[in-house]
């Protein structure tokens, strides 16, 4: 879930299975579409294949784990985290309450939606909140954040918007982690353009 590629191998002994079992699971995830693969010389690093599918896994951990987790949390991982690719943790769920209550974001009954004014302030920020012609990923999609039980935007517009945030460098993603830092400027920005102040 934190994007990364990772080793046969290295995914064999996270799950406790024998090389061998691990292998013919990867093959029929691959096989089914939720894990893609690279391969580097003689060995193939396995990743979540899409947003759509890091979306479903999150959201059958949800399912699963109805009641909130008992076990300590790292308080960084539920300040500001990625799911697999779009703002998770108190942050994302911040993001979404205040473009909502801005009308940025329409939760109608097709589904939500980008207002035009929320088209307008992307624009102001060059960047394109449009899917691909090609993707079936949808422009937005509700997803339930595992730590706040609120939700937090996902689909293709929650990807954009992450990237847009870290490209311009107002958050840092800690090194091999889901963990995001929020920085001086992007504490900056937030407060000014969402009126979202992580720090109270």
């Amino acid at each position: 879930m934190d994007g990364s590629r990772r080793p046969a191998g290295e995914l064999a002994l996270l799950a406790g299975a024998s090389p061998q079992a691990a292998s013919a699971h990867l093959a029929q995830l691959v096989e089914g579409g939720l894990l893609s693969f690279e391969t580097q010389g003689r060995h193939r690093f396995f990743s979540i294949a899409t947003g759509d599918v890091a979306e479903m896994i999150e959201g059958l951990d949800n399912w699963t784990d109805r009641q909130p987790r008992r076990r300590r949390l790292d308080p960084a991982l539920c300040q500001a985290r990625l799911c697999y690719d779009h703002l998770a943790g108190r942050l994302g769920v911040a993001v979404l309450d205040r473009m909502a209550a801005k009308g940025w974001v329409v939760l109608g009954g097709d589904g939500p939606g980008l207002s035009s004014a929320a088209l307008d302030w992307c624009r102001r920020h060059k960047f394109d909140p449009k899917p691909p012609t090609r993707s079936r990923r949808p422009l937005l999609r509700l997803c339930l954040d595992w730590t706040e039980r609120r939700h937090h935007l996902g689909g293709h517009f929650g990807a954009v918007f992450a990237n847009a945030l870290l490209d311009a460098g107002y958050l840092r993603r800690r090194s091999g982690q889901r963990i995001l830092d929020l920085t001086p400027r992007g504490a900056a920005f937030l407060k000014r353009e969402l009126a979202i102040d992580l720090t109270s």
